[in-house]
C-alpha cells in the first residue's frame, strides 16, 4: 500500500475517532452519560459504523482526560468521583477562576462584554426547553471568559476541571434546580461590566460555592439511560 493510501486511511480513521470522542465528550459534559455508565465498544461501534479499534482509540483519549476509566476484564466506563475528589475539583476551580475573572475585569472590552451578554441570552432561551444544551452553554460561559483573559494555560486547566465538574454534577446532583444558574452568571457579568476586579472575583467564587452546595454530594444516583439513545443525539 502506498504512502498516499496510508495517509488517507489515517486521516479517515482519525476523523472517526474524533467524531466518537466529541459525541462522548459532549454527552458527558451535558451530564447525559452519568458516572458508572458502561461504554460498550460494540454498541458505540455499531452506532458509528466503525471497528472496535477506532472506538477504543476514542475511549483512550477520554481516559487521558480522566473522563473514562477502564476496569479489568469489564471494559470502559464513564469515570466516577468520590466526595473528596469533588471538593478538590471545586477548590481548584475557585483558585483558577478567581484569578481569571480578576484579570478579565481589568482588560475586558465592550465587544467581549457584548459576546458574553449574547451568550447569557442564549442560555436563557435554550434553558426553557433543552436542559442538556443549557448545561453545555453554561460550561462554555466559563471557558469563553477564560480565553478572553488571555491565559491559555489557565484556560486549559479550567477546561479539564469543567469536564470533571460535569461528572460530579451528573453523579450527585438531583437537578431540582439548575446546577449553574444564569442569574448568577448575570451577576458575574455585571461585575465585569463595571470593570471591578474584586467584585468579579468575589462573584465567581460565590457562584462556584452555590453550584457546589446544589450538587448534593453523596446523594443517590439517578436512573440509568440507554447508551445508544443518549449518543444518537451527538452522533
Amino acid at each position: 500500500m502506498g504512502k498516499a493510501a496510508v495517509s488517507y486511511l489515517d486521516e479517515k480513521g482519525g476523523s472517526r475517532i474524533d467524531a466518537i470522542y466529541q459525541a462522548l465528550f459532549k454527552a458527558i459534559m451535558a451530564q447525559e452519560l452519568k458516572p458508572g455508565t458502561k461504554l460498550s465498544e460494540e454498541s458505540i461501534g455499531a452506532l458509528f459504523s466503525v471497528s472496535r479499534t477506532i472506538v477504543r482509540a476514542a475511549l483512550n483519549r477520554l481516559h487521558t482526560e480522566s473522563l473514562v476509566e477502564f476496569r479489568q476484564n469489564r471494559g470502559a466506563f464513564v469515570a466516577s468521583t468520590t466526595p473528596d475528589e469533588a471538593r478538590q475539583v471545586f477548590e481548584a476551580r475557585n483558585a483558577i477562576e478567581r484569578e481569571i475573572f480578576h484579570r478579565l475585569a481589568a482588560t475586558i472590552t465592550d465587544k467581549q462584554l457584548a459576546t458574553l451578554k449574547q451568550h447569557l441570552e442564549d442560555e436563557h432561551t435554550v434553558g426553557a426547553h433543552d436542559h442538556a444544551r443549557a448545561i453545555l452553554l453554561s460550561g462554555e460561559f466559563h471557558l469563553l471568559a477564560a480565553h478572553m483573559a488571555r491565559n491559555e494555560v489557565l484556560a486549559g486547566f479550567l477546561k479539564s476541571l469543567i469536564s470533571r465538574t460535569s461528572l460530579i454534577l451528573a453523579q450527585h446532583s438531583t437537578h431540582q434546580e439548575s446546577d449553574c444558574s444564569v442569574d448568577e452568571h448575570e451577576e458575574i457579568l455585571e461585575a465585569l461590566h463595571a470593570r471591578d476586579s474584586n467584585a468579579a472575583a468575589a462573584a465567581i467564587v460565590k457562584h462556584l460555592q452555590q453550584v457546589f452546595e446544589r450538587a448534593n454530594i453523596g446523594q443517590p444516583k439517578r436512573t440509568e439511560r440507554n447508551l445508544s439513545e443518549i449518543l444518537a443525539r451527538y452522533a
